[in-house]
């Protein structure tokens, strides 16, 4: 699998059979649209949004109520698990974290005001890869910082199941 960052909070996940984009900001090729809050959804391509479980091209997503504004994607693409999740004012609550499963790469956002519940939802999902996602310069520093790790962003991350790592945590940085 292919992900790339496509812009402000998207990205795009190209696996085997299906390519999936969540939050595009214009149409760009794909077999799924995915938006986590439905007032974001302009245009007039086919997208899903909102709590649901859907299938494309052999792919799942499990479309995860955070608020009635926002929804978390679970997303099995080549037989890893990805959760996008951005906009979280709270950690997941025990149904939510369940119906993600074991998560292998999470896609979060990352913002200056929020850094500790970041952490903490982190910590609570456990995933083998972190993507973050920012918005500006300080936020990359910041996360660097963190996780003690200087990596340098690339502009595609490509993996295949049997290179997770096993026994630590692996940052990603999309530019």
């Amino acid at each position: 699998m292919d992900i790339t960052f496509s812009n402000k909070n998207s990205i795009k996940l190209a696996g085997k059979n299906a390519t999936i984009v969540i939050n595009p900001e214009k149409e760009t090729k794909a077999d799924l649209y995915l938006f986590s809050n439905p007032e974001a959804f302009q245009g007039d391509f086919k997208a899903f949004y909102g709590p649901g479980e859907y299938e494309v091209l052999g792919s799942m997503v499990d479309g995860i109520e955070i608020t009635p504004e926002n929804t978390c994607y679970s997303v099995v693409i080549d037989d890893m698990h990805v959760t996008y999740a951005i906009d979280m004012e709270a950690t997941f609550n025990d149904d939510q974290l369940d119906r993600m499963g074991g998560v292998d790469i999470l896609a979060i956002s990352v913002k200056d005001d929020k850094s500790d519940l970041m952490n903490k939802i982190i910590t609570q999902v456990e995933p083998r890869i972190l993507i973050p996602i920012m918005e500006n310069e300080g936020e990359l520093t910041k996360i660097k910082a963190e996780f003690g790790k200087d990596v340098e962003p690339t502009d595609k991350f490509k993996i295949v199941k049997k290179d997770l790592p096993t026994d630590s945590q692996q940052l990603v940085i999309l530019k």
